[in-house]
C-alpha cells in the first residue's frame, strides 16, 4: 500500500484559495481563511493581504477592510496608494470622512503619497455630508489639480447653496491650470437654475458656446426644465427649436420633465400634446410620461380622458406599472366605479402588479357600502397574503361596517387582530366599538372600553362620549349619562353643540338641575376653546339656583 504523505500549505497556495474566495464574491470566507494561516505557520504576503481588503471593500466589509489594512501595517507590510484607495473610498461611501482622512493622513506618515483618486474620493466624500467649505479647504492644498476635482467641489458648493463660493472656484481654475469643460457649466447651470437664477443660467449657456463648448442635450434640458418649472413656455419654445436647428432633440427625460411642467400649471391639452410630439421625434414615451398626465387628469376628475389616455399607452406596446393601476383605481372608487375598480383591479393582478394600500381600503369600503362585507374580510387576508401591510384605514372601515350589521363580536375579534399586526387602535377605532356595544344594548361593556380606552393611553374625545350619553339616554339610564357628562367635563373635554342637544331633549321633563351644573361649565370656558354654549332660549328655561342647591 503507497501511503501519501500531506503536503502542508504554504502562503502561495492559501493566497490561491483566498483570491478564487474573492473572486466568487466571498470575501469573508477568504478573510477567515487569511486569519487562520498563522495555525499552520504561514504569514499573509503583501498582495495577499491587498486582494482581500479590495474584496472586502467591493462586497460591503469596509469596517472588516480598515481593521484588515491596520494589521497589515502593523504587520509591517506596506501597503500602496490602491489599497489605501479602496479603504478610504469605502469609507466616504459610509459617509465617514473623518476616519478617511486620518487614513490619508497615516497612509503620508508610511510614505506613500495621495494619488488624484485619493483626493477625489476625499472630496466626494466631504461634499455628500455638506461639508464643502472643508471640501474647498482641500481642494487648495491638492498638489495636482484637474477639472474633475474642481467640478467636485463646485457641485458641492451649489448643493448647499453657496453660488458665490462655487462662482469664485470657476474663475479661479484656469489660473489653477484647469480649464472648465462642459460638464463645468453643466453643473453651475443646474446650481443657478436651483436657486431660481435662471437668466444667470441662460448668460453662463451663451458664454460656454463663446468658449468652443457644444451644449449637449443635459445642458439645454437643465435651463430648459427651469423654464418650464417658472412657466415660461415662450422661452421654452425657442430654446426648443434653437435645439432643432442644431440637430439636437430631447430624450425622453427631458419630455417627461417638460409633461409635469405643463400637467401642474393645467395645460393638460398641451402636456397630451407632447406624446404625440415625442413619437413624431422619435422618443417613445415611456411609462412615467403616461403616469405624469394619467395622475394630473385624475386629480382633474377628467377620467375619460384619463381612460382613453391609459387605452392609448396599452395599443403602443408600453407596460403599465403599479402606479398606473393604481391611480385609475382610486379615481374610480373616488367615483363611486367600484365595479370597474375591481375589474381593473383583477387585470392589473394578471399582468403581475400589486394593488397598494389605498385601493385595497377603497376596494374594501366600496363592497362594503354594497352589503359585501365578507368579500371585504378576504380582501383584508389577501393583502397580508400579497406582503401589504394593512393601516387603521383598512381595520377601521371593516369594525364600522361589521358593527352597522350588529356583528360586534367579529369587530371585537377584529380589533384583537388589529393589536396582533402590530396596529394600535385609535379613537376612531374605539369610537366605533363603543357605538356598536351600545346599539347591542350592551352598556357595561362599552363601558369597560372605555376604562380600556383610558389605559391604553387613547383619549376619549366628546364623540365618545356623545355616543355613551346618547345610547344611555335612548334606554332611559338617565343618571348614568349625567354622570358621564360630568365625567367628561371634569376630564377636560368641553361638550359641543350635539351634547346639549342630547341634554335638552332627554331631560327637559325633568329637574333641569344638571342643565344648570353645566351652564356654569360653559360659561367659564374660554372663548378660544371651539366650544358651543347652550342655547339662549335653554338658559332661559334655567331656574334660578340658590345656595341650598
Amino acid at each position: 500500500m503507497v501511503h501519501r504523505d500531506r503536503v502542508p500549505p504554504t502562503t502561495f497556495t492559501f493566497g490561491v484559495a483566498a483570491r478564487a474566495l474573492c473572486r466568487l464574491g466571498r470575501a469573508d470566507e477568504a478573510l477567515a481563511l487569511l486569519r487562520g494561516m498563522a495555525r499552520h505557520g504561514c504569514v499573509p504576503d503583501a498582495v495577499l493581504y491587498q486582494t482581500v481588503i479590495h474584496a472586502l471593500c467591493d462586497q460591503g466589509g469596509v469596517t472588516e477592510a480598515a481593521t484588515l489594512l491596520n494589521e497589515m501595517l502593523l504587520m509591517g507590510c506596506a501597503a500602496d496608494v490602491n489599497t489605501f484607495d479602496d479603504v478610504v473610498r469605502g469609507m466616504c461611501g459610509l459617509g465617514r470622512v473623518r476616519e478617511a482622512a486620518r487614513l490619508v493622513d497615516r497612509m503620508m506618515t508610511k510614505g506613500c503619497m495621495p494619488g488624484v483618486m485619493t483626493y477625489g474620493f476625499l472630496l466626494q466624500g466631504l461634499c455628500r455630508v455638506r461639508q464643502a467649505d472643508e471640501a474647498r479647504a482641500m481642494l487648495g492644498r491638492v498638489p495636482e489639480l484637474n477639472v474633475v476635482l474642481f467640478n467636485t467641489v463646485i457641485g458641492g458648493c451649489l448643493a448647499e447653496g453657496k453660488l458665490a463660493e462655487a462662482t469664485e472656484l470657476y474663475e479661479t481654475m484656469g489660473l489653477k491650470g484647469c480649464q472648465p469643460d462642459a460638464h463645468t457649466y453643466s453643473i453651475l447651470m443646474h446650481g443657478l437654475c436651483k436657486l431660481g437664477r435662471i437668466g444667470s443660467a441662460v448668460r453662463l449657456l451663451r458664454e460656454m458656446e463663446k468658449k468652443g463648448f457644444a451644449p449637449n442635450v443635459v445642458t439645454y434640458t437643465i435651463v430648459l426644465h427651469s423654464f418650464c418649472k417658472n412657466g415660461m413656455w415662450d422661452d421654452t419654445r425657442a430654446l426648443l427649436e434653437e435645439m432643432s436647428a442644431k440637430g439636437l432633440t430631447l430624450n425622453s427625460q427631458g419630455y417627461n420633465g417638460m409633461i409635469y411642467a405643463l400637467c401642474k400649471d393645467g395645460r393638460m391639452d398641451e402636456a397630451m400634446g407632447l406624446i404625440q410630439e415625442m413619437r413624431s421625434q422619435g422618443c417613445n414615451p415611456d411609462i412615467c410620461s403616461y403616469n405624469t398626465i394619467i395622475y394630473h387628469l385624475c386629480n382633474n376628475e377628467q377620467m375619460e380622458e384619463a381612460e382613453h389616455m391609459f387605452e392609448n399607452l396599452l395599443e403602443e406596446g408600453v407596460v403599465a406599472n403599479g402606479i398606473t393601476y393604481n391611480t385609475i383605481i382610486h379615481a374610480l372608487l373616488r367615483d363611486g366605479r367600484w365595479q370597474d375598480a375591481v375589474r381593473l383591479a383583477k387585470e392589473m393582478i394578471l399582468h403581475g402588479c400589486s394593488l397598494d394600500v389605498v385601493s385595497y381600503n377603497g376596494l374594501i369600503k366600496a363592497m362594503c357600502k354594497d352589503g359585501n362585507v365578507d368579500r371585504s374580510l378576504v380582501l383584508l387576508e389577501e393583502m397580508a397574503e400579497k406582503g401589504i401591510k394593512p393601516n387603521n384605514v383598512s381595520y377601521n372601515i371593516l369594525i364600522s361596517e361589521l358593527c352597522k350589521e350588529r356583528r360586534v363580536r367579529d369587530a371585537l375579534e377584529l380589533s384583537k387582530q388589529m393589536l396582533n399586526q402590530g396596529l394600535a387602535p385609535d379613537i376612531v377605532t374605539y369610537n366605533t366599538l363603543i357605538n356598536g356595544l351600545c346599539k347591542m344594548g350592551w352598556m357595561h361593556a362599552a363601558l369597560n372600553l372605555l376604562e380600556k380606552l383610558h389605559n391604553e393611553n387613547v383619549h376619549p374625545d366628546i364623540i365618545t362620549y356623545n355616543i355613551l350619553i346618547s345610547w344611555h339616554c335612548k334606554v332611559r339610564l338617565l343618571d348614568d349619562a349625567a354622570m358621564l357628562l360630568n365625567r367628561a367635563v371634569s376630564g377636560g373635554i368641553v361638550p359641543n353643540e350635539r351634547t346639549w342637544g342630547i341634554m335638552v331633549q332627554n331631560f327637559v321633563r325633568k329637574p333641569l338641575t344638571i342643565l344648570a351644573d353645566q351652564v356654569e361649565v360653559r360659561k367659564r370656558a374660554p372663548a378660544s376653546s371651539g366650544a358651543v354654549g347652550l342655547p339662549a332660549d335653554v338658559q332661559e328655561q334655567m331656574p334660578e339656583r340658590t345656595h341650598s342647591e
